[in-house]
């Protein structure tokens, strides 16, 4: 069977109980990046390797230093604001027509403390455990759904990899932890339906090309929960590279669509 991989990238703190240097009204944590089909992985590392070329770019894409003009993207700072939009302008191009689909589950960090479960969970749950669930459920699902496979690849932190790949082994063996009655409405896999579809899972470097691509996904998925209007977000949007945009109904969104939890709305 043909295979559908996962390139998972977080941004913002998982520690719920720390500053998170993010701005005010963003305090995000958000596991997510793309889904893609193993056929396509070429042609997408080639795209990156063109766009990197276009503007002589020798460091790993990462989106926040990008938006921030700052380590090895310091040179956006000094361009002018002409130049700077065309940059912007064709980034956004480049990353509308890439074959892929932006997946995510994004946390409200205050809103998961304010819900209790930060004094639920104290010991073992990092917001990472939360999310990379619900991240992997949903790609499960849709795997399932267009006849494969999944397999995970996400990028490399030596503190954290064994983590990430025991909250893996700990969904093929055990299945979901959520409430029951709760989860209900989202048609939850079973551990045997894990162990089934999950195929594979490793680390692989910051400078893995796909997983560049994972990074900016992740950061305008995660954006979007508090701003609609992020043009980055918008252009994927419009270019249905997010995959609540193309799936069939609401009933399929709830069940494998991008989770917004813990949000006020």
């Amino acid at each position: 069977m043909a295979h559908l991989t996962l390139y998972m990238d977080e941004t913002g703190s998982r520690h719920p109980d720390k500053v998170s240097g993010l701005p005010k009204g963003r305090d995000w944590f958000a596991l997510g990046g793309i889904l893609v089909e193993n056929e396509k992985k070429q042609t997408i590392q080639q795209m990156r390797d063109d766009m990197a070329a276009k503007w002589n770019i020798t460091a790993p894409f990462h989106m926040t230093d990008m938006i921030n003009e700052r380590k090895k993207f310091s040179w956006l700072g000094r361009l002018s604001q002409t130049d700077r939009d065309l940059f912007w302008s064709q980034y956004r191009a480049y990353l509308a027509s890439l074959p892929v689909l932006g997946v995510g589950c994004v946390i409200d960090r205050g809103g998961y403390v304010a819900r209790g479960y930060l004094k639920k969970h104290p010991d073992k749950w990092l917001l990472c455990r939360s999310a990379f669930d619900i991240l992997v459920e949903r790609s499960v699902k849709y795997a399932v759904s267009v006849g494969r496979k999944l397999e995970i690849i996400f990028e490399s932190d030596p503190g954290i990899n064994r983590i990430i790949e025991g909250y893996y082994e700990n969904l093929k063996e055990n299945g979901l932890a959520f409430d029951q009655k709760n989860s209900d409405k989202y048609k939850p896999l079973s551990a045997a339906d894990f162990k089934e579809n999950l195929t594979h899972i490793e680390n692989r470097p910051k400078s893995n090309r796909i997983l560049q691509v994972a990074d900016s996904y992740v950061y305008c998925v995660a954006r979007s929960g508090y701003d609609k209007k992020y043009e980055v977000y918008r252009r994927l949007r419009d270019a249905k590279r997010i995959i609540n945009f193309t799936l069939a109904n609401d009933e399929d969104i709830l069940a494998m669509g991008i989770k917004y939890y813990c949000f006020d709305r």
